[in-house]
């Protein structure tokens, strides 16, 4: 599964672009038999116009970001499956619903930002779209998705959309990604660079420090266990903690980049510092989830009676580990924030840092790139970096000239491009995946 794939849309007009992805969202239910209606169609046509417009505007001089879901409150049921636990959704109703259109929503939106709430927007006997009202508890949805939880609580209504910046919107069926408009195209398939193809291989080589340290914790505490039942934990926790940094970075609307090398040569960085608690902090993660992972093995083996000891232990670290988890919060978002410096972040192997604002000191990118198509890069026709901004090309002259360095770069527009060089070519991947949206069965 080397690609995040998203269903292809048949032939439609490219001057408006919301169509397109009404036209993907439409297909897409349609394909799922929850809708049978064609008059759906316009309606969400007349929908995702109105986010794409309202995408543009701004409230208190601030960007607009908000969730929105199609929720039908006369058919489906107003509140979460409260038996699964008490993060489920419930569904609130305004007095009188409200007019759906750009200066409503964008109004809305100060009240309802995806990390806390959505809007609940359907059509009503006339086919009118409404504004009827909230649904609460996204922030444990939007944990999960951005690396934060390992818990999924269950989504409301047909389909979420949400506002990402201007002129991007994505559309999702719970934690399943139907398509991404970012102004005038929409992605069709998002690499997964971090668990397949070269770059994946790549960071497996670079997070075999923590398996070299991870082994001895588990040979000396506890013999029995195998480090190679732990290799893919140590490296999806490498690869999440790198995402939860990058998810971050986005959220500045400004772009950024992040260099990870061994050497600083080629560097000039301005606010050289060692940074290393974001290592340590994930080795603490690591060895706490192995611990609590051992004594609750220990617990379901227990048939009759649960040693209070046991259980002392098993509060305990499951308190670590949320502590533990908070502290590698605070140092991802230490880190993100220095990408609001200009210049580089560069991190080491091990996910220290050597500093920020940091700049290459020459852009002389190869004569050409090659931009692979999947997650794992094979041969296509090379192209020419001339098209691409300063950003990029003063990266793509480092990565051509330190081999096993990887550069990332995130465009104002949430764009994220990853490079590395492999076998004398420069590759570039687009349209990264970085949250942990999964991916859909239904291909159109």
């Amino acid at each position: 599964m080397p690609t995040f794939s998203i269903p292809k849309t048949g032939s439609v007009p490219k001057t408006n672009p919301p169509e397109i992805l009404a036209e993907r969202v439409y297909k897409y239910l349609k394909d799922k038999k929850v809708i049978r209606d064609r008059r759906m169609a316009t309606r969400l046509e007349h929908f995702f116009k109105t986010l794409y417009y309202a995408s543009m505007r701004t409230e208190e001089g601030q960007l607009i970001q908000v969730s929105v879901t199609f929720f039908d409150p006369e058919t489906e049921d107003l509140i979460g499956d409260e038996d699964d636990s008490q993060d489920h959704w419930s569904y609130t109703s305004f007095e009188e619903p409200l007019e759906f259109n750009e200066k409503t929503l964008v109004k809305l939106s100060k009240a309802a930002d995806p990390w806390s709430s959505s809007i609940a927007v359907y059509f009503n006997e006339k086919g009118e779209l409404l504004i009827y009202g909230l649904i609460d508890q996204a922030l444990h949805s939007q944990r999960f998705v951005n690396h934060e939880s390992e818990t999924q609580p269950k989504h409301a209504g047909l389909f979420q959309a949400s506002i990402q910046g201007i002129g991007i919107i994505a559309a999702t069926d719970g934690y399943k990604m139907i398509g991404v408009l970012r102004q005038d195209s929409l992605a069709r398939q998002f690499n997964d660079v971090w668990k397949y193809g070269q770059i994946s291989e790549l960071i497996e080589e670079k997070s075999g420090t923590f398996v070299n340290i991870i082994g001895s914790f588990i040979a000396k505490r506890y013999p029995g266990l195998e480090i190679e039942d732990y290799m893919d934990f140590i490296h999806d926790v490498w690869r999440d903690s790198l995402s939860r940094i990058l998810i971050q970075i986005r959220k500045y609307n400004h772009g950024g980049a992040l260099l990870i090398t061994s050497k600083t040569d080629g560097l000039v960085i301005n606010y050289p510092m060692q940074y290393i608690r974001l290592r340590g902090a994930i080795l603490r993660f690591i060895r706490t989830s192995i611990s609590l992972r051992q004594v609750e093995k220990q617990i379901s083996m227990s048939r009759d009676y649960i040693e209070r000891e046991l259980f002392d232990e098993l509060r305990s670290l499951e308190t670590k580990k949320q502590q533990v988890n908070n502290e590698l919060k605070g140092a991802i978002r230490f880190i993100a924030s220095q990408s609001c410096v200009d210049g580089l972040i560069v991190m080491k192997d091990n996910l220290s840092t050597f500093g920020f604002g940091a700049v290459i000191d020459k852009i002389d990118p190869p004569e050409f790139i090659h931009q692979a198509r999947g997650s794992k890069f094979s041969t296509t026709d090379p192209k020419r970096p001339k098209n691409f901004g300063t950003r990029h090309r003063s990266m793509m002259t480092y990565c051509s000239r330190h081999p096993g360095s990887i550069g990332i770069v995130i465009s104002q527009d949430g764009e994220l491009r990853v490079m590395s060089q492999f076998d004398d070519k420069l590759v570039v991947w687009d349209n990264v995946k970085i949250q942990k949206y999964l991916r859909s069965k239904i291909i159109l």
